[in-house]
């Protein structure tokens, strides 16, 4: 009997379409509002540089699975240019990431649906939400793909819809002392009503916004063509960075004053709202929902094969390598499924909903910068090894230090600054169990 394995069955038109809407989510819709609090109108600026460094971060990742087909995920290049040890901390970190994106997601619908009910827990919600991405993701690959290629769509149209009706609305009330092109734009104070303190508060809410965005290496396994599918969506992410995140949120600050925006709701509900347009802010609520409905889909995919990969490298027991009659990773997203559902247990003792949101925000987001850092520490040596020009290597020296900066910058947010003491704890903890388990290969 044929033993199961991972199928090829996500197309080119998946590949483009995850690597577009993958990371587009409640980073974008919900923490937005955020950055912009924290920042003002000087956000874009600070939208622009991430997504310059994010872009240098993909084309990094780009240059290391399409020099060598043998690389299935981000910890085969890690484990091949930095060792097992530092393979086996991304891989876990990396698993932390996601999971944490995904009670993000989750949370972030419980939000979305008091827009309609309010007295309906976020457990509830969330919970509902979950069991519905377990059944896609554990029918088949083909469907996750096909899934998330449709909450692509709605969100690319979406955001499409809201950049012309921003321009629309702004040159429509351009007259009015209250449209935030002129209350935002008009004076120079306003630009930067916090000072660099408050811009540099926002880069880590802003770089959440774009986690994930590397996910489309870990479907380079169960990908028809991956070199050609690779290569043309990293090639595409310049103009859909500027597109649809310098977009959406030029589009926002075009139509609301910063200082109106409610960090309950997402901004684009808020500038609908500001026009005395209910019904459509419930129209874009239930497209926001669907992002991140999208953006949960992203995790339960991501946590299950992260596993899987991870049991593949003798670093969890083989039970987790069993795969269903379609190839799926079956134990995964059993296991995954069971932690995000324990995760959203914690509203019990975190009531506030929006509060629980920004701590998953930071937590995720110092999670993926010490996975993005470690792939740019991959793409140095690469580099060194074909020896290269040595531009490339000073770019990624260049990149490393804005994410050391950036995750600095988290120790003076109230809020965030015990995070980088728990990333500590969870390296420590880590390096333990990796000693247990090298021990007992030895043995």
């Amino acid at each position: 009997m044929e033993k199961p394995a991972m199928k090829r069955t996500l197309t080119n038109r998946n590949i483009q379409l995850i690597a577009l809407g993958g990371a587009i989510g409640t980073g974008l819709f919900l923490g937005s509002a955020k950055a912009i609090a924290l920042a003002g109108p000087v956000v874009i600026l600070v939208y622009l540089i991430c997504g310059v460094a994010i872009y240098g971060l993909m084309r990094a990742m780009g240059d290391l699975f399409l020099a060598n087909s043998k690389f299935n995920s981000i910890s085969d290049f890690i484990d091949y240019y930095l060792g097992e040890k530092w393979a086996f901390f991304v891989n876990w970190t990396y698993w932390l990431c996601w999971l944490g994106a995904g009670l993000a997601e989750l949370t972030a619908i419980g939000l979305y649906i008091h827009f309609w009910f309010v007295h309906v827990p976020a457990l509830i919600s969330g919970g509902s939400a979950l069991m519905i991405l377990m059944a896609v993701n554990l029918v088949a690959v083909k469907w996750f793909g096909e899934l998330e290629s449709f909450f692509s769509i709605i969100k690319i149209l979406g955001i499409v819809f809201f950049i012309l009706l921003g321009i629309g609305l702004s040159v429509s009330y351009f007259h009015t002392q209250s449209i935030g092109i002129k209350a935002n734009f008009g004076q120079l104070n306003e630009l930067l009503p916090f000072g660099f303190a408050g811009m540099i508060a926002s880069f880590p809410m802003v770089l959440f916004s774009f986690a994930g965005i590397e996910m489309i290496g870990l479907t380079v396994g169960e990908t028809s063509d991956p070199q050609k599918n690779l290569k043309n969506a990293i090639n595409c992410l310049p103009w859909r960075i500027l597109f649809f995140y310098v977009g959406t949120i030029l589009s926002i600050l075009f139509v609301v004053p910063w200082h109106c925006l409610d960090l309950k709701e997402s901004p684009l509900v808020t500038m609908l709202q500001m026009i005395h347009c209910q019904s459509g802010a419930a129209i874009v609520n239930l497209m926001i929902l669907v992002a991140s409905l999208s953006s949960a889909n992203s995790a339960v995919y991501s946590t299950s094969r992260i596993l899987y990969q991870t049991a593949k490298e003798k670093s969890l027991p083989p039970w987790f390598c069993a795969l269903s009659k379609k190839g799926v990773p079956l134990h995964g997203i059993l296991i995954t499924g069971t932690l995000f559902l324990a995760g959203l247990c914690l509203h019990f003792f975190v009531a506030d909903s929006r509060l629980f949101f920004q701590l998953l925000a930071g937590m995720t987001t110092s999670c993926f910068l010490f996975v993005w850092s470690s792939i740019l520490c991959a793409h140095i040596q690469f580099v060194k090894e074909k020896k290269r020009n040595t531009i490339p290597r000073y770019k990624d020296l260049a990149l490393l230090v804005f994410f050391a900066a950036i995750a600095f910058s988290l120790l003076f947010e109230r809020m965030t600054r015990f995070i980088p003491f728990l990333l500590v704890i969870w390296f420590v903890l880590l390096s333990f169990v990796y000693k247990r388990i090298s021990d007992r290969n030895i043995n």
